[in-house]
């Protein structure tokens, strides 16, 4: 990828002074290239990095300028422009603005871009003066609807992809619950769509809870992932609410799936071009398939409840997790039926024992749970004022903001761990 067209710096001291757009663009088209340089050079005080290439040559690109504006990518040779576009409007700084150039003039492509983020797309060829136009109606509608500022100013929100893992260290915490209520919250509160997905393929509960269809298609789009493309999540997620999708499976059990290497991670990388956001209920039967989603995850959600086996079976967990995932941002819960009244395992035992605090206390609220399976919705909307929602609530709040310390609380890896818990629920 050579840069093939840099705009001149300005050399006049007032042109210096004033603020320009930051702006990267990728055109493999000459003629459009050099159109775009020329729309663009005084917005940019010419400046822009304009470089020969296209939509693959962006998604190359680890590490984008936070400050970045404006960005201009060719999808005519793009064999799925939709998914591609998807993938890199999660990449890039959430207040840059996006345009798209093709050789399709087509309004349903261009619908669809709008969807995935882009602010415009612009059909080859197109006439001088063309883009700048694009650019200022982005600008003012940016402008006017509150949008994110331009250089030197922060996004309004990361646009990083993130996939959160829940997992109940024993059967019956109510972790499947857990997933679903957080996953409608959290798009709820963020105003976007939140992918939702049961990788129990054989048992799984999830999608029987919300009412929607389990797709067989699942368990191929783990054994090839790099077939995914934007009509196969299309078909496969099923839509719940504006904002809650949802994706699981109901294999037979006598169907003995066995996940290849690295399988669940590059699944995710191909869900992550259509959602930021995924939950993932993590099996607990399934060691493999467990393993490969907390080592893709950048936050894993631990529940347990307050009985020995649940405290030995999640510091097994919390190791695995220090193991395969040292870089996620490691919560823990208490749930189940288990008063923690009367439980002679304490909140402070499972703090002592797990070297680690507990993030949330959720609470059997069994009438609130019913109802919401009867419905088929989550809790959060089934029974809004749920001891459920009210204990979430904070937690998911703090799902989406930065955190610097994010990391898993570490675990010695020494022989006397279960030693240490049966001290711990001594005292």
């Amino acid at each position: 990828m050579s840069v093939t067209a840099s705009a001149q710096v300005l050399t006049s001291a007032s042109q210096e002074d004033k603020p320009g757009l930051s702006t990267m663009a990728f055109i493999s088209d000459t003629t459009a290239l050099s159109r775009v340089s020329a729309d663009l050079f005084n917005m940019t005080l010419g400046k822009a990095n304009i470089r020969e290439g296209s939509i693959d040559a962006a998604l190359a690109i680890g590490d984008w300028p936070r400050n970045l504006d404006l960005l201009i990518v060719d999808l005519a040779d793009a064999i799925d422009p939709i998914a591609d576009a998807a993938a890199l409007k999660t990449a890039v700084p959430g207040g840059c603005i996006v345009i798209g150039v093709g050789r399709v003039n087509d309004v349903a492509l261009f619908r669809d871009l709008i969807a995935v983020g882009f602010n415009d797309y612009l059909a080859l060829p197109f006439a001088e003066g063309a883009m700048a136009r694009a650019v200022e109606r982005a600008l003012d509608l940016r402008q006017r609807t509150g949008g994110a500022a331009l250089s030197g100013q922060s996004a309004a929100k990361d646009t990083t992809p993130r996939t959160l893992s829940v997992i109940g260290a024993r059967g019956g915490v109510g972790a499947t619950t857990t997933a679903v209520t957080v996953a409608a919250m959290l798009g709820a509160r963020l105003k976007e769509e939140v992918l939702l997905i049961d990788f129990d393929l054989h048992y799984g509960s999830l999608m029987l809870a919300l009412d929607l269809e389990a797709i067989d298609a699942l368990r191929e789009a783990l054994d090839q992932p790099d077939r995914i493309d934007a009509l196969f999540i299309q078909q496969v997620a099923q839509k719940k609410s504006d904002f809650l999708y949802a994706m699981g499976a109901e294999e037979a059990p006598t169907n003995d799936f066995q996940a290849r290497p690295h399988a669940a991670g590059d699944f995710l990388k191909s869900i992550h071009r259509r959602f930021r956001w995924v939950v993932a209920d993590v099996p607990r039967g399934d060691p493999v398939i467990q393993r490969q989603v907390i080592e893709a995850s950048t936050d894993i959600l631990l529940v347990t409840d307050l009985s020995l086996p649940g405290v030995r079976d999640a510091m097994r967990l919390q190791q695995l997790v220090h193991d395969v995932a040292p870089a996620a941002k490691l919560y823990i819960a208490t749930g189940g039926a288990i008063d923690a009244r009367r439980s002679a395992v304490k909140v402070s035992d499972v703090e002592r024992t797990l070297k680690h605090k507990v993030d949330c206390q959720i609470p059997a609220d069994t009438a609130a749970a019913l109802s919401a399976v009867n419905v088929g919705k989550p809790v959060s909307e089934a029974a809004p004022a749920s001891g459920i929602v009210k204990a979430l609530r904070p937690l998911v709040a703090g799902l989406d903001t930065p955190d610097k310390g994010a990391g898993v609380a570490r675990v010695r890896k020494t022989a006397s761990l279960f030693e240490r818990l049966g001290r711990g629920l001594k005292k």
